[in-house]
């Protein structure tokens, strides 16, 4: 194939081989130009205006701290990097780049009986190996303390809490973060959240009747959370980890597994993973003898953990593993 180029006919390999060439020249020349305008940006010199701005701008922010509660103003390189709590498991942390943010609010979901809890208890016994301190809230009544013990947690120093309503569930996030006390938090399940509204008749306080509508109070009240506490959990430097339920959404034409719950939960999760079994054919296998015969035993299934967010370096978006989840024993790197 030939190409009219410069005015004479060219082989298309000896165009791409110019064009190669060019684009190198042009890389070069940005690359000069770039560390040129560094060197430029470190001789500047300040005029007497813009020196008078910064202290003006210095003075201000002193006032505005000394004088506004619970605001800090301070220049972006105070500002420490977000540390992370590790999951436990080389290939969930490796898949994720270390874990998940500390400070922030993550989220993992997925089917029931997929190893949501389980993943929940390791990093928990994680935490607390690393000499933090954690605190499991109990929305669905599963927790277990032997199975607990098994995965290594420390039940004596774990943190329990078992509340009736979303308000009281929500408002002890916040204050436990707000004392500085705790280094995660994990909330099993956002959807076993059940707002006082949709609990109880008015100020009466009186059972109210399912037969009442509630539709998207929960949604209302996390998006209502996260927000107040978004400082709160920065500032406390604990990871909250959001265990979510698979939901079907149904209206279109096809019916789509889905995580609800409202926009926020996406919004402010800075790491979603998406958990579900595998195939049957990849599951975890062992040999046993019955009748004096050997044969090949399911023990487990393959648990498939995808990315769906990510707004943390080295994690990226729609990245998957499967890794052998094996029953009574979690997952097995």
């Amino acid at each position: 194939m030939e190409k009219q180029y410069m005015g004479r006919h060219k082989k298309e390999e000896d165009i791409n081989i110019v064009e190669e060439s060019n684009m190198v020249q042009i890389e070069k020349k940005m690359g000069e130009q770039f560390f040129d305008k560094k060197a430029l940006d470190k001789e500047i010199e300040l005029t007497k205006e813009q020196i008078e701005r910064r202290e003006k701008a210095r003075e201000v922010m002193r006032e505005i701290n000394k004088s506004s509660k619970g605001v800090i103003i301070d220049y972006g390189n105070t500002i420490k990097p977000f540390e992370r709590q590790k999951f436990g498991h080389k290939s969930l942390d490796t898949l994720t780049n270390g874990g998940i943010k500390k400070g922030q609010c993550s989220t993992i979901w997925g089917d029931p009986d997929c190893g949501k809890t389980t993943i929940a208890y390791d990093m928990i016994a994680t935490c607390q190996k690393e000499g933090g301190i954690a605190a499991y809230i109990n929305m669905e009544q599963g927790y277990d303390p032997e199975y607990a013990t098994k995965r290594g947690i420390n039940i004596k120093e774990l943190i329990i809490e078992d509340v009736i309503t979303a308000e009281q569930c929500l408002d002890s996030v916040i204050k436990l973060c707000d004392a500085k006390v705790v280094d995660l938090i994990v909330i099993d399940s956002v959807h076993g959240l059940s707002p006082k509204g949709e609990q109880y008749d008015g100020k009466t306080e009186e059972i109210k009747s399912t037969e009442k509508d509630t539709q998207a109070l929960l949604a209302r009240k996390l998006s209502q959370f996260f927000r107040m506490s978004a400082g709160y959990i920065r500032k406390a430097n604990c990871a909250v980890l959001l265990i979510g339920q698979t939901r079907t959404a149904i209206g279109g034409y096809i019916a789509l597994e889905t995580l609800s719950g409202g926009r926020a939960i996406k919004h402010y999760s800075r790491l979603i993973l998406h958990i579900r079994k595998g195939s049957k054919a990849d599951s975890p296998t062992e040999k046993v003898e019955i009748d004096g015969k050997k044969e090949t035993k399911i023990i487990g299934f393959p648990c498939v953990i995808k990315v769906d967010k990510s707004h943390m370096e080295g994690c990226i978006y729609l990245s998957e593993i499967i890794v052998p989840f094996v029953s009574g024993e979690g997952l097995k790197d």
